[in-house]
């Protein structure tokens, strides 16, 4: 009867540690999803803000183009400034097809200095062509903060990984409430004398 006792509480322990592995390795990879998830995320962002940024590149080409073609050179000046106003952006260069630069932002310094290693401002070098009729009049340069905060939906994106991640903390807080109420319930039962 004793040897009976033991095994038991032997086998006891063990399906204890079990569960508890399992429960560890269960919130090792809820938490691990939810970093990939959150990174996947940040690099989907990132993606879109260069694609949006790219078509935008290519639309001003066009502009630039026009001013180029009918030397207009003051009007071409007043689109680098103007580009250079939006938030994602460092700094925008426009150069002849002979790669002279034309305009530029006041924020623009050398391309060895802009996007060395060390640089703390980490920034995306974007080049568009300016053509018309096929004929290449220059380059249109601009330097794309690699600033997640700046990304359009980002404050609504980090806001929704919060709840996630609150919702995974709860949903595991409810399971142990549960898996402690149905082990007391478990003991109340045994308890119970057996029917006569």
């Amino acid at each position: 009867m004793q040897h009976h006792s033991v095994s038991g509480h032997r086998y006891s322990s063990f399906i204890t540690l079990l569960q508890l592995a399992i429960a560890v390795l269960g919130i090792w990879f809820i938490l691990h999803s939810w970093v990939d998830a959150r990174a996947e995320g940040q690099r989907v962002l990132q993606q879109q803000n260069q694609l949006l940024m790219r078509e935008t590149l290519t639309a001003l080409s066009h502009t630039a183009g026009y001013l180029l073609e009918n030397d207009q050179l003051e009007g071409l000046s007043q689109l680098t400034q103007h580009i250079a106003e939006n938030p994602f952006l460092h700094d925008v260069v426009v150069y002849d097809a002979n790669g002279v630069r034309l305009s530029w932002s006041e924020a623009n310094t050398a391309a060895r200095l802009l996007y060395r290693p060390d640089q703390q401002l980490p920034l995306i070098p974007m080049v568009q062509e300016i053509r018309v009729n096929e004929q290449l009049l220059g380059y249109m340069k601009i330097s794309l903060l690699h600033d997640q905060s700046l990304f359009p939906g980002y404050s609504y994106w980090q806001q929704l990984m919060q709840q996630m991640l609150g919702l995974l903390l709860l949903a595991g807080a409810v399971t142990m409430l549960l898996k402690r109420s149905f082990y007391r319930l478990n003991q109340r039962y045994r308890r119970l004398p057996p029917p006569a």
